[in-house]
């Protein structure tokens, strides 16, 4: 039999795939309440990107490392942006394509730009470096998209290799102009008519947070989330280490890290749990 989540409300922070997400809530017996914390924000007119699009296109680059799909389709739009769109294709397919997760891979794959390299489940910076160590890379030219800050694993990794490493960040996430919903899950929270909250991304788990400090509600946020009453979903291991850092606590994360598994891994949990705070009133 199917897990339910038999009408407990799932409240998520996803921002690109609300649509997506709210459906597999839906599907799952779920309610969802959405409360999107991040807004892209491409780095497209920024002199490194400027400089890493023309140094791919003139074949200086012998590696990049691409390491989500944001990241992917913002260097894309860079290269489009400066009428090269086509010459960046031709490029990648003489350079050396690192995918860190499908999701890079995706947009690369819709753009059929050949994938030389991608790292095994979870997808963790660990499992890149596992995944690159037959490389040769001495004296290599390397490009790594940045995601959520420096990835000092990386590029020391890459360092240590004898490759020449430049780290370029393509995009920010910058925090949403309309916060009123997500001041609005701190009060549902805390009023206890949230059932989990499900953590898709990271940078989520910063964002959430400088919100809620910003509206004075930090304090309140961290002890409805750390509560018995609140269950706590993450997609995988990276998410997982950065609510950690952040003293929050982790109850679920699926097996294999996607937004399906992350439902199904929460209706799960709570079909194993006797507790149903959240649930929806009839």
């Amino acid at each position: 039999m199917v897990a339910s989540l038999d009408g407990k409300v799932i409240a998520y922070l996803e921002a690109r795939m609300v649509s997506e997400m709210g459906a597999l809530i839906t599907r799952h017996g779920g309610v969802p309440c959405a409360a999107p914390v991040l807004q892209e924000v491409y780095a497209t007119d920024a002199p490194e990107v400027a400089a890493l699009v023309d140094d791919l296109c003139a074949g200086k680059l012998d590696v990049v490392v691409l390491q989500t799909g944001v990241g992917t389709r913002a260097l894309f739009e860079a290269a489009a942006n400066r009428g090269v769109e086509q010459e960046l294709f031709a490029a990648l397919g003489r350079t050396t394509v690192v995918a860190r997760s499908p999701k890079p891979a995706a947009v690369l794959r819709k753009n059929k730009v050949r994938i030389d390299l991608m790292p095994p489940e979870p997808f963790t910076s660990e499992d890149l470096v596992v995944a690159i160590q037959d490389m040769d890379l001495k004296q290599k030219e390397v490009a790594v998209q940045a995601y959520g800050g420096p990835n000092n694993l990386l590029t020391r990794t890459l360092n240590e290799r004898g490759a020449n490493v430049r780290e370029v960040s393509l995009y920010t996430w910058g925090l949403p102009e309309d916060q009123s919903p997500v001041l609005q899950l701190v009060d549902k929270l805390v009023a206890g008519e949230i059932a989990a909250v499900a953590f898709t991304s990271q940078p989520q788990v910063g964002n959430l947070v400088t919100i809620a400090a910003h509206a004075g509600s930090e304090e309140v946020l961290r002890q409805a989330l750390n509560s018995e009453s609140v269950v706590v979903a993450s997609v995988g291991p990276v998410c997982t280490r950065r609510l950690r850092e952040e003293k929050i606590k982790v109850d679920v994360e699926p097996e294999h890290p996607h937004m399906g598994n992350l439902v199904i891994a929460l209706a799960e949990y709570f079909q194993t749990n006797e507790s149903e705070p959240g649930v929806k009133p009839g």
